[in-house]
């Protein structure tokens, strides 16, 4: 087992591209709304990022679970987006569940 720095197998990259357009498209969206919000094409377009985002997430922990386990990508980046990806979609799961449940 060799540890890298970068992760090297595509399923990690796609991981960590995930976790990135996550953070891209919230950081879009928080920026946008206040400036340009209001018009309702636009707040499409605003929310419409805003999912891909919380999909981009959700790619991103469960494709760098597998890239881990199962086709042992063990490398630096790779685990620390792990890590960090599981609190945003517990995060998340628990802001989208959260009207559903209880």
């Amino acid at each position: 087992m060799k540890f890298t720095f970068r992760p090297k197998t595509d399923l990690g990259k796609i991981s960590a591209c995930g976790i990135g357009y996550f953070f891209a498209t919230w950081i879009l969206v928080g920026l946008a709304v206040p400036r340009i919000g209001g018009n309702r094409f636009i707040d499409w377009i605003l929310f419409l990022l805003a999912v891909t985002g919380i999909v981009g997430a959700f790619i991103s922990l469960f494709g760098g679970l597998i890239a881990i386990v199962w086709q042992e990508d063990r490398s630096l980046i790779g685990i620390l987006l792990f890590i960090l990806s599981i609190p945003i979609v517990v995060l998340l799961a628990g802001f989208l569940l959260g009207s559903y449940v209880g």
